[in-house]
């Protein structure tokens, strides 16, 4: 006996004609929000969000933080401080420019009390961090430079991702 052909209702073969025509629709959708999604990701390479910003260390601000901080360099990569770092300036000084060279020793003491006056809210565990501070040479200063800073330095790398700043 020949076997009788399936027979579909009406209602069933509607629902699975609805089902295919949703398919398209879902893939234009997933095709979209891929697309904005590039856009989004394009137009943040370009303008540089998230990348280090290099900056000459004679521009360093209160409250700046950097990856992969080196206190010798003439520049250094700014990052914001939500974002892994290794260092914070915070505190800065200037000395007036009428002021005589005071001397090595008077300088490295001079950035020491800045370091102890910078307000900061540490962490509790403060074994990986170090306070460090940068003065100008003599060449320096006979050049003009009178800037004396403060930083908060990571030893462990750029682990860091708070402010240390009130």
């Amino acid at each position: 006996m020949p076997a009788e052909p399936l027979h579909e209702e009406p209602s069933a073969r509607r629902r699975q004609a609805r089902r295919r025509r949703r398919r398209p629709a879902a893939w234009i959708v997933l095709a979209a929000a891929a697309a904005v999604g590039l856009i989004i990701w394009g137009i943040a390479a370009l303008s540089g969000i998230g990348r280090p910003a290099s900056v000459e260390a004679t521009a360093y601000a209160k409250g700046d933080c950097f990856a992969d901080f080196d206190a010798t360099a003439a520049s250094g990569d700014r990052v914001p401080c939500t974002q892994a770092h290794s260092a914070q300036l915070v505190g800065v000084e200037k000395a007036a420019d009428s002021e005589a060279y005071p001397g090595r020793d008077a300088l490295e003491q001079r950035a020491g009390q800045l370091c102890k006056a910078s307000e900061v809210k540490l962490p509790q565990d403060i074994s990986a961090l170090k306070q460090r501070s940068a003065y100008p040479s003599e060449d320096g200063w006979k050049s003009g430079d009178r800037r004396m800073d403060c930083y908060i330095v990571s030893t462990n790398g750029n682990t860091l991702t708070t402010s240390f700043l009130p």
